[in-house]
């Protein structure tokens, strides 16, 4: 069964004669009779008969008519539904990413998707950066904001972001108060302890290689997971934090926290964007995608 014989069926019977449903298509009435002998031979049964110089629906064309309406309804919709997609219409972006780049990494650049395209829904997960890689595997999300380096392989990776971090405590922690000539802050952090990410996590190792190259251990006085966690419990006096600069930022300038200088000692972490094939991305993640290295000034070929 052919699309073009259901096409060709309702023409004729909404016409009542077959020439008038081949000028419809722009082919001849002989091709139209013999599309339409061959959808009778498949179905085995008649669909219509010649009443003088009409014709005419018999029971069974009578049954098949809406369903075959309702058919080339749904292939209409779905040829729709492509185009849609491919024109960035409608259609769902699903990403996943850390909470800090939640908070000043993608917030401009969702701002931008949502007024370009405006019908694709955006689909969000936040985690850690293990959590997302798997959620990349099953087909949950199609991007992933996350930290690098990765362990693995198998995904596609592109550097995209470098995240300054600083060492902050409350004015009122003990460290705040150290002056240059006094012990180094690393030291001092390393005997009292950190309020860090989890010991898994990629910032907690990025941040662990920068105290092992400058000779110290990395104390963890309270793990957390949410950045978010760390900082207000840092804000609350209850230890000294590694953070995104960006994350503290209005609490260094409301003054509820303060960054320690650590000299020379700078920390930073990678972030970048990770998906399975470049090729097989969905036309809103390609979109989002191309927005995202734009904005950064990294090319997406």
């Amino acid at each position: 069964m052919e699309i073009r014989q259901l096409r060709y069926l309702l023409a004729a019977l909404r016409h009542g004669n077959l020439q008038e449903a081949a000028r419809e298509h722009f082919v001849t009435q002989p091709a139209i009779s013999a599309q339409l002998k061959k959808l009778e031979h498949e179905l085995g049964a008649k669909l219509y008969a010649r009443s003088g110089r009409r014709i005419i629906a018999t029971p069974v064309g009578r049954t098949v008519a809406p369903l075959a309406e309702e058919v080339l309804q749904r292939i209409d919709a779905l040829r729709a539904a492509v185009q849609g997609l491919k024109g960035l219409t409608h259609g769902e972006l699903r990403l996943g990413n850390i909470d800090a780049a939640s908070v000043y990494v993608l917030p401009s650049i969702f701002r931008a998707f949502r007024k370009k395209y405006p019908g694709i829904d955006i689909r969000v997960v936040v985690a850690d950066t293990d959590t997302l890689l798997a959620s990349l595997d099953s087909a949950a999300v199609e991007l992933a904001i996350v930290t690098l380096p990765l362990r693995g392989e198998g995904h596609e990776v592109v550097p995209f972001y470098e995240d300054t971090m600083v060492l902050v405590a409350s004015p009122r922690h003990p460290l705040a108060a150290v002056r240059p000539r006094m012990r180094n802050a690393l030291e001092t952090v390393s005997e009292t302890g950190l309020i860090t990410y989890p010991s898994q996590s990629t910032t907690r190792r990025t941040i662990e290689r920068v105290f092992i190259e400058n000779g110290y251990s990395l104390r963890a006085e309270m793990e957390m997971s949410s950045p978010e966690a760390i900082k207000r419990l840092t804000e609350a006096g209850l230890g000294a934090s590694i953070l995104p600069a960006k994350l503290v930022a209005s609490e260094l300038r409301r003054g509820t926290l303060k960054v320690i200088p650590t000299g020379n000692v700078r920390f930073s972490r990678l972030l970048g964007v990770v998906f399975k094939n470049r090729e097989n991305l969905s036309q809103p993640a390609t979109a989002f995608l191309k927005m995202l290295l734009d904005k950064y000034d990294m090319s997406t070929s």
